[in-house]
């Protein structure tokens, strides 16, 4: 409530000492508290474009907006100095009222003609291009890399790729106070690197176009709303909770909530659209019960049985590029992971004596851990998963066991309702209902690596809310296990993510 009143007192004061300051310069003082108006006659005033006037409608953007105009017009009555700046923007409100009430120099915009020191000069090329830089990252386009192999073997491990913002539409930030190019930690101090003082609700700029079955997506976890800072790349809180209590947990770990843009970042592949329906059958992924399309390379279990039982080492099998997965009780059975490409060339090596396509069958459950973590579904597993709807906007929906065991983490933590179970009746935001209503549309994400994956089969639905961007271009791919003069893979630098790994059949992109 503090916090509140400093900002209502701050743009309010801005407006008071606007009117001083139109009055000054012969302009209609009402001008003041009339905002586009206000505005368009600050710009003729600076000598500055009128559309810079959109500016004030971005969330974050804006901040930086009314700087540069304080700024500005604090130059233009010759007032050039560090601190001069500094207290225009600080205490905007007594600032402009003192320009406006005093006889200060009006030299009119850019100032007078001064010769400005080496260290103003480098303070404000540092401050240029870190805006201009934190809008292009925010806007345009950020960079990242793959740090795990669930996308294998499309994206690799050691990848460095662009991520476009624009595509979908950039995202305004939903937690503004921030430290620039510091995603929710301060390395080293590790404390936050935002404040929650101000929270805008999910705002997005206009898009190029919307996102596609088998897009490669960029994402904020949702599953991170909660985290615990000792494990928190290594092991969701939900599962430590589903395995400890949540009383445990709590006692033994530092937990902490992070808003939606604070949290931490996924690239998978958007498999399922909102209204979809969503079944993996032995192995194999259907989508409105039609086979789904599968990326070239995909990594798939296979079953490998060694001559004379003889055992092998991970090690061993790496040299081949192939990653053990589990061995089986009987001697020499293995559970391995690779290409169908990869999976025929290797069937004819002198030590293998069976290699066939491998999967879960449907009585071998994963207990509660994949989503929706109920034991009513305890029978699914990642072989044999669904069928499930993908919930989409404007979509009703009948609440009863089996949707709201589904659909209650969407209820409550996506679309921020309070639900209520008595009995056989369910208590929407205090008010007793028998359907719901989705505000948001909803995605379903996997990694190509289906079998090595952390993906919707475990934490469920992504809302549209937490899309942070379209996978672009990989500017460089590192080996990590190559010699020195091998670790740059050449062959994928400069490459279009979508153009080499999409699908390119017709009937996948519809």
């Amino acid at each position: 409530m503090i916090f509140l009143f400093i900002v209502l007192f701050y743009m309010l004061g801005i407006r008071i000492g606007t009117y001083f300051i139109f009055k000054k310069h012969g302009i209609e003082g009402w001008k003041a508290f009339v905002p586009v108006v206000c505005s368009n006659e600050w710009q003729r005033l600076i000598n500055k474009p009128q559309w810079w006037t959109f500016m004030m409608f971005v969330p974050g953007v804006n901040l930086f907006y009314i700087a540069s105009q304080l700024t500005e017009l604090s130059s233009a009555y010759n007032r050039f100095g560090f601190l001069e700046h500094v207290a225009a923007v600080l205490f905007a409100p007594f600032y402009l009222i003192w320009l406006g009430t005093s006889k200060q120099n009006w030299v009119g915009p850019g100032g007078a003609k001064i010769h400005r020191s080496m260290v103003r000069e480098w303070a404000d090329a540092i401050v240029f291009a870190v805006v201009a830089a934190w809008l292009i990252r925010t806007f345009v386009a950020e960079a990242y890399t793959i740090p795990t192999g669930s996308m294998e073997k499309t994206l690799l491990i050691g990848d460095f790729l662009f991520v476009s913002k624009m595509h979908y539409g950039a995202r305004v930030p939903m937690t503004p106070l921030a430290i620039p190019f510091f995603h929710h930690t301060i390395p080293v101090l590790n404390t936050n690197a935002y404040s929650e003082l101000i929270k805008l609700p999910y705002m997005k700029l206009p898009s190029f176009e919307k996102i596609k079955r088998n897009d490669m997506v960029v994402f904020n976890f949702p599953a991170g709303d909660t985290v615990t800072k000792e494990f928190e790349s290594a092991q969701p809180y939900y599962d430590l909770e589903r395995q400890m209590g949540r009383a445990a947990v709590w006692q033994q770990y530092k937990v902490i909530t992070r808003p939606v843009d604070k949290r931490e970042n996924y690239i998978k592949r958007c498999v399922g659209l909102p209204g979809d329906k969503l079944e993996v059958r032995e192995g194999v992924l259907y989508i409105n019960d039609a086979l789904a399309y599968q990326p070239t390379g995909l990594n798939t279990p296979f079953l490998l049985v060694a001559n004379a039982d003889r055992n092998i080492s991970p090690e061993e099998m790496k040299d081949y590029g192939i990653e053990i997965r589990g061995q089986l009780e009987q001697p020499g059975h293995y559970v391995i992971l690779m290409s169908k490409a990869d999976a025929e060339r290797f069937s004819k090596h002198p030590f293998v004596k069976l290699l066939q396509p491998w999967s879960y069958d449907k009585t071998q459950d994963m207990g509660w851990t994949l989503y929706p973590n109920s034991h009513r579904y305890s029978h699914f597993n990642i072989d044999n998963y669904g069928p499930i709807e993908i919930p989409k906007k404007g979509k009703t929906i009948p609440l009863n066991d089996s949707t709201f065991a589904f659909y209650e983490r969407c209820i409550r933590n996506y679309e921020g309702n309070t639900v209520e179970r008595v009995g056989n009746k369910f208590i929407i935001n205090g008010k007793e209902a028998d359907s719901f209503t989705f505000a948001y549309d909803y995605f379903w994400m996997m990694g190509d690596n289906r079998h090595n994956s952390q993906d919707s089969r475990f934490w469920g639905f992504v809302p549209e809310d937490h899309i942070v961007g379209k996978a672009w271009f990989i500017w460089l791919s590192l080996d990590y296990n190559a010699s020195l003069l091998n670790k740059i893979r050449w062959d994928r630098l400069f490459t279009s993510v979508h153009g080499r790994y999409a699908p390119t059949e017709k009937k996948f992109t519809e």
